[in-house]
Order: structure tokens, then sequence, then C-alpha cells
């Protein structure tokens, strides 16, 4: 078999927490492309333009909270990520944008007729944050740093 001009593209996050080591004897095969982290106002617009096009269906003081909402998830991760590092014994507290995600994620799987007012988006907000951050913590002490947080 003779194969030309074949391109392979890959892609990997930084070694480390489950992720093996790539050697240099195969990194030299490719083009290492690395990027800055987001900026949190790129990231909130991102979000805020996700969030508001699903919202279009709900009532308009729901709405209304789009950009309340996109803020305070951002200042939930930030504070965390800031506040609950990793050590040894935690090594799984590593808060990236995929946990940003998955509450945007379960707070756009609502449905409109569930949530037709301001105390039930913020029931839906809460949960969110509590199923992607406080699910992951595991200390008691850590557990009551995010729900005095939240």
């Amino acid at each position: 078999m003779k194969m030309e001009d074949v391109i392979v593209l890959s892609a990997m996050g930084p070694p480390g927490g489950g992720r093996t080591f790539i050697t240099n004897r195969i990194i030299r095969h490719f083009n290492v492309i690395g990027y800055a982290e987001l900026s949190n106002d790129t990231i909130n617009s991102i979000f805020t333009v996700l969030t508001s096009n699903f919202l279009k269906r709900y009532t308009e003081q729901v709405r209304n909270l789009t950009p309340i909402i996109v803020t305070s998830i951002l200042n939930i991760y930030n504070t965390v990520k800031k506040d609950l590092l990793p050590t040894p014994s935690k090594s799984h507290y590593t808060f990236n944008l995929r946990d940003i995600w998955k509450v945007f994620q379960g707070i756009c799987s609502g449905h409109p007729k569930q949530i037709s007012d301001v105390p039930c988006m913020v029931r839906l907000w809460y949960h969110e944050n509590m199923r992607v951050f406080y699910d992951r913590l595991t200390t008691e002490e850590d557990r009551l740093y995010l729900s005095s947080l939240l």
C-alpha cells in the first residue's frame, strides 16, 4: 500500500491529569500549536449570544436574566478555579471551559413551560452549578464554601 499527501490532525490537552506524556519522537511529526486561554470578555460574549438565543422562547422576565446568568456563572467559575486548587488529595479539582459549558447546557435543557418566572430560573441556575461543581468536591469544607458562594 502506498500513501501520498496524507494529513494527520490530532488534538490533546496538556499532559497530566490522566493523560500520558507524548514523546519527542512522536511530536516531531506534528506542528504543535498552542492557544492562549480565552479572556472573560470573550467567554462572556460567547455564552451571552448562546443563552439569549436559547431563551427567545421564554417569558420576557426570564429573557432579561441573560446577562445576570452569564456573569454569575463566570464569577462562580473564576472563584472556584482560583480558590479550590488541586492538591495531591484533590487532584481532580481542575476546572476549565467545559465546566462552564456544562452549566449552560443544563440551563438550556430547561423548557419554557417549567421555567416561567425568575425564581424557577434561579433554582435551575443553582441546581446546575451544584451538579457541575459541588458534586466534584470531596471535603465538607469545600462543599460549604461553594454553597455559601452560590
